[in-house]
């Protein structure tokens, strides 16, 4: 027996709605298990950021992964407007490590007025450097968001210089959300990497010292 038209469209929206459902609980469930809220986050994301690197690594939320693997900036997807304008960042609540987050949140990427997906035509404030864990560190979180702005906005924050730690150590994202009036993140997602022999090049070639 067909179901008619109506009766399909019924079935897949409710399917779609089925998993934008457990898509929400999903994300608070491991935001909740990496101690994400309410320790950095007051709110969950509503979505889960599918984040994949050039590697071809797909990110599963809460895994680990070495610094070697996501030294290139990702490709980001999520439920986007494409009429709208987002800002992405990524953050490390961690630093230097999770027994003293003194540095806390260490900034790797912050891209505003994104139109829609399109993270490369985006006003780049940071541009992005992946995870630097020290050495003896342990494991360290990572968190992307994303958060929708109101409009495309004028922000009067300045550059950052990947080789200078100014601006991007004890980076307030409350503060910042605040400011531009941004609500909770309308999608996130979480990894955890640390030390690897990675680490000590990278460090080389942004301050010009080893680990």
């Amino acid at each position: 027996m067909k179901l008619p038209c109506w009766g399909l469209l019924f079935v897949a929206l409710w399917s779609r709605s089925q998993s934008q459902e457990e898509n929400e609980l999903n994300v608070r469930r491991i935001m909740r298990e990496m101690e994400v809220m309410p320790e950095i986050l007051d709110e969950a994301p509503k979505d889960l950021l599918r984040v994949k690197f050039d590697n071809a690594i797909d990110i599963e939320e809460g895994k680990t992964y070495t610094p070697k693997e996501l030294k290139f900036q990702p490709k980001l997807d999520w439920n986007a407007d494409p009429e709208a304008f987002y800002t992405v960042m990524m953050i490390c609540p961690d630093a230097p490590n999770r027994q003293n987050p003194m540095y806390r949140s260490w900034l790797h990427w912050l891209v505003v007025n994104v139109p829609g997906l399109d993270v490369t035509k985006g006003q780049p404030i940071s541009d992005y450097f992946g995870p630097l864990p020290p050495r003896d560190s342990g494991l360290q979180r990572y968190l992307i968001l994303v958060y929708q702005q109101s409009d495309r906005l004028d922000f009067d924050e300045k550059p950052l210089e990947l080789g200078n730690a100014e601006g991007h150590s004890n980076f307030d994202v409350s503060k910042f959300t605040q400011k531009y009036e941004m609500g909770s993140p309308v999608a996130g997602n979480i990894l955890q990497s640390k030390w690897d022999e990675y680490v000590p090049e990278l460090m080389k070639m942004l301050y010009g010292v080893g680990d």
